[in-house]
């Protein structure tokens, strides 16, 4: 019984060690695989796109707006259309998120706004505050997009930098592993030991 304890104790200790280690990588990512589980009950089609659509229109146009019309906004965002992405972005800002509403324009509406949208060129204007005479700086927007995405990617690399102290708790739960095999005796401790005597 008491072996049996180990050998439990042994296994519930080194499967985060080797799932850390990318041993255990045959089982899938469990984000991965829940979020594919999950994105048929989320996708949403042409026709919900268009009522949801429709139905914020209204709401932009008449300045009333009902509680929880954010769900109705994020949901245009899935669609690729610069005018549903333009009713988004005035519900936003009509509802005092001016910024989500500019990041909205200048990351997926002007990009394809002056081929797709010629209505939404005035709108971005009136949010930002230029006279319908003044020339849209894509130039400076672009520049912005491309620095906004160069920070996510650093961010996301210093985000995936294991810091010291994660390398010293992985150390001390394997000491605690090689401890175990000792007293369990699937090894001896003169072989867990390094050769301290060097044959000349």
């Amino acid at each position: 019984m008491k072996k049996m304890k180990h050998l439990l104790m042994v296994t519930l200790l080194s499967i985060p060690m080797f799932s850390y280690a990318g041993w255990l990588s045959f089982l899938g990512d469990a984000a991965s695989i829940s979020s594919a589980l999950n994105s048929g009950q989320q996708s949403i089609g042409n026709a919900e796109i268009k009522a949801i659509n429709t139905y914020l229109w209204k709401m932009v146009k008449t300045k009333k707006y009902v509680e929880g019309y954010e769900f109705l906004a994020e949901a245009l965002e899935v669609s690729s259309s610069a005018s549903y992405l333009d009713t988004a972005a005035q519900a936003y800002f009509d509802n005092g998120q001016k910024e989500k509403a500019i990041a909205l324009y200048e990351t997926r509406i002007l990009p394809i706004a002056r081929v797709t949208c010629k209505s939404c060129i005035p709108t971005y204007k009136r949010m930002v505050g230029l006279k319908n005479d003044q020339k849209i700086p894509y130039n400076e927007i672009y520049k912005t997009n491309e620095q906004r995405t160069l920070d996510k990617i650093e961010a996301s690399k210093s985000a995936a930098a294991t810091p010291a102290a994660e390398y010293a708790i992985w150390a001390i739960l394997a000491i605690l592993i090689l401890n175990l095999l000792v007293k369990f005796g699937v090894i001896s401790p003169k072989s867990a030991r390094p050769n301290s005597h060097a044959e000349a």
